[in-house]
């Protein structure tokens, strides 16, 4: 503290020493309250720094949870639809695979009529040659 802060009439009234004196006592008086100050601030930021920080973490943890719900449903959305697609393509392919062996048991016992009948008539062209 420079002396210029203490009035004229109580510098010449205290004298120097006690003038001096005066000042170092308000000069520590001034750095103690500052420290105390600065220590009940810093201690309150410091709840209040811890308070913010849990409210956040609870706000976090239930966006998260909420979030992961969300993606579970849609999951759970995608593999129903999913499974019915796949049912639905497999009685698609179940289907042409039964209407492809109808074709082809068609075909083959009228291929198969086809070749009884051309042998029945090699044997009748046969056996008439013979009698």
């Amino acid at each position: 503290m420079t002396g210029s802060r203490i009035p004229a009439a109580l510098r010449t009234r205290l004298g120097d020493e006690a003038t001096f004196g005066l000042m170092e006592l308000l000069d520590a008086e001034r750095r103690d309250w500052s420290e105390e100050v600065l220590r009940s601030a810093s201690n309150g930021f410091e709840r209040r720094l811890s308070g913010e920080i849990s409210v956040s973490r609870v706000e976090v943890r239930n966006a998260l949870h909420e979030g992961l719900t969300a993606v579970r449903a849609e999951i759970g959305s995608v593999r129903t639809d999913l499974t019915h697609a796949l049912s639905d393509g497999l009685m698609s392919v179940r289907q042409e695979l039964s209407t492809t062996r109808t074709e082809m048991l068609k075909w083959s016992f009228l291929f198969w009529v086809g070749q009884v009948a051309a042998i029945a008539g090699l044997l009748a062209c046969m056996l008439r040659g013979v009698r």
